[in-house]
């Protein structure tokens, strides 16, 4: 998904403590990819009301479209929790749909 502004790649780092409070991503249009690098006990990502389980060496999807909160509520010996997120079409996106979206949302050059 990486010819259009919707699409990422990058890891997400969260400390000890943090917690990132509801959101919702900007489109139903993708789904996100995570790859559980380190997760320490207490690490939770709620989507949609529906509690998610990360694992480390493992994929999660999730469509961030829906309200989603993630929190580390460790203790500081635990470290960070690390994953790694990929955006990918959602499923249900069609190939001319796909390329209509890369036309208008195409990064800036």
């Amino acid at each position: 998904m990486s010819a259009n502004t919707f699409g990422n790649a990058g890891f997400s780092v969260l400390l000890p403590g943090a917690r990132l409070e509801g959101c919702c991503g900007p489109t139903n249009a993708r789904v996100r990819c995570h790859l559980g690098l380190k997760i320490p006990p207490g690490c939770e990502l709620v989507v949609g009301g529906e509690p998610q389980c990360w694992a480390e060496g493992h994929c999660l999807l999730v469509d961030d479209s829906f309200l989603h909160t993630v929190a580390h509520n460790g203790s500081a010996e635990d470290g960070p929790r690390v994953v790694f997120i990929v955006d990918l079409w959602h499923p249900n996106v069609a190939g001319a749909e796909r390329q209509a979206l890369d036309f208008v949302f195409a990064p800036d050059p």
